[in-house]
């Protein structure tokens, strides 16, 4: 087994200059864990024990002379639409996250969850036309909200 504690780099900025690139496919949801238990395509097993940093697709997790292992995220069913404005944003962001579904927005301000039917109903329900779509959910596209706390004021961070 191959204990990965850190990241090594990403298949978009790293050079694997010949190396054979075997794949650890994960669930989006499985990004985020600190400890993991996998085998990649090529059948090695692979123990993560990391910090909360969330894998990215691409990540590398190992590099010898001859091979590499990198993350792969499998793409998953989900709700894709896009709101026509930012107070349909707000609201309805707002109400998939009192369902404390993950929300993930990508750069052409489309919203996309993991499907739920009945999230998708009250959605056409409610006019915001979402389409069922096969998508990776990516890390980077994550909607997470902070409160900070100082003995001045509390600040809300969106990121």
């Amino acid at each position: 087994m191959i204990l990965v504690e850190k990241i090594l780099g990403n298949l978009a900025g790293t050079e694997t200059n010949g190396r054979t690139v075997d794949v650890l496919d994960l669930d989006w949801f499985d990004t985020g864990k600190t400890t993991l238990r996998k085998k990649t395509r090529a059948g090695q097993e692979v123990g993560i024990r990391k910090d909360t940093t969330p894998l990215e697709d691409g990540d590398l997790l190992y590099l010898d002379q001859e091979r590499a292992i990198a993350v792969n995220i499998l793409p998953c069913e989900c709700i894709v639409f896009k709101p026509q404005n930012f107070r349909e944003m707000g609201t309805i962001c707002f109400e998939i996250g009192n369902k404390h579904i993950p929300i993930f927005i990508n750069e052409e301000a489309e919203v996309s969850v993991e499907f739920e039917n009945p999230l998708y109903r009250l959605l056409e329900k409610y006019g915001y036309q979402p389409r069922r779509e096969v998508r990776k959910l990516l890390k980077t596209h994550a909607l997470t909200v902070r409160r900070h706390e100082n003995k001045y004021n509390r600040v809300i961070t969106i990121k």
